[in-house]
């Protein structure tokens, strides 16, 4: 009688990262079903763009999470971001949407949430390149950027059409697009730079990323 093959036991690692998923996509459900009833209540018709939007992104990350590994922190990054764009266009501040409010002086939050969201992109960029055992060089910083500026630029389209099917969308006109555009660039640069440099995200590779062609 053969012996039963049994399956090797997760790992730590494996086990935690599974947890954090679950912890990830629970939050994220909670967060665009209570919008969606917020919408609802409040008449909102750009709820519905909205949470489409969140789901479909969220099953991009959910790919891409399968063929990297994103790291806990970098996974709730991107979380926060989700909340905060559905937030953006969908809670209202005294009858207006939360992307009109001014957060720093004049400065809307619209603009310091395109800064942050891209932030973010950006670091979940540049630890995705790093998984996938690229050498961990100032180019790679640059290009986890530059995607996540595309990755920005990608947003903008998304919006114009949006803008197309709500009337009030809270997207703005040209000049709107373009200073998304800029504040999109500087957070794409400040967030690379500060993942390239942190110990955390050095941390999170640990003998597995090379760099000057030896291990850490």
């Amino acid at each position: 009688m053969t012996a039963t093959k049994r399956l090797p036991a997760p790992t730590t690692k494996t086990s935690r990262s599974h947890s954090s998923v679950r912890r990830v996509l629970v939050v994220l459900a909670s967060a665009v079903v209570g919008f969606l009833i917020y919408g609802v209540a409040v008449d909102s018709f750009s709820v519905t763009y909205y949470a489409l939007i969140t789901v479909i992104l969220a099953g991009v990350v959910a790919l891409l999470h399968r063929s990297v590994g994103f790291t806990a922190a970098v996974l709730w990054g991107l979380t926060c971001v989700a909340i905060g764009n559905i937030a953006g266009g969908v809670l209202l501040v005294n009858g207006s949407p939360l992307y009109e409010l001014p957060v720093l002086g004049s400065i809307r939050y619209d603009k310091v949430f395109h800064a942050i969201a891209t932030g973010v992109v950006a670091w979940a960029f540049l630890e995705a390149l790093g998984n996938w055992g690229l050498r961990r060089t100032p180019i790679l910083g640059f290009s986890a950027a530059m995607m996540a500026i595309g990755a920005g630029a990608l947003v903008e389209v998304v919006e114009y059409f949006g803008s197309l099917l709500i009337e009030n969308d809270s997207v703005g006109g040209y000049t709107n697009n373009m200073q998304d555009l800029i504040v999109n660039t500087v957070g794409a640069a400040v967030g690379a730079s500060w993942a390239y440099r942190s110990q955390e995200y050095r941390l999170a590779f640990g003998t597995g990323f090379v760099e000057s062609g030896h291990t850490d």
